[in-house]
């Protein structure tokens, strides 16, 4: 007998752990994303507020930075709820890590997003 098999109680419990920290670890990559995207997008916004809007179609602008950040931030929320059902499923240290990195990537994006839209003059 191998040593790699596992009686059914323990085959059982390893297939619901990795269930679970796939979960958890779907989220805390989509948490990460999220935070590098915002920091880019922040390089960007302080290129574009130096640069100023010359040449930039700005009614198109403004469709596309609510729809773009609107999108990424529902991706954000989804990524949360994946960190969630990690969390509740059992594998908490992947849930918790991915819940943490998406709330921070979420918080970070709704800033940078909201500094970019309000560049391009959405909220006049």
């Amino acid at each position: 007998m191998p040593d790699f098999e596992y009686p059914a109680d323990d085959a059982t419990a390893l297939t619901s752990f990795l269930k679970a920290a796939g979960w958890g670890l779907s989220a805390l990559l989509i948490g990460c994303a999220l935070l590098l995207s915002a920091c880019t997008l922040m390089v960007f916004n302080v290129i574009l507020f130096h640069g100023g809007l010359r040449g930039i179609p700005i009614e198109l602008a403004h469709y596309a930075g609510i729809i773009g950040t609107a999108g990424v931030a529902i991706l954000g929320l989804v990524s949360i709820g994946f960190g969630i059902r990690g969390w509740q499923s059992g594998a908490a240290g992947f849930g918790v890590a991915g819940t943490v990195a998406s709330l921070v990537g979420l918080v970070a994006w709704l800033i940078a997003s909201g500094d970019l839209l309000a560049i391009l003059g959405v909220f006049k």
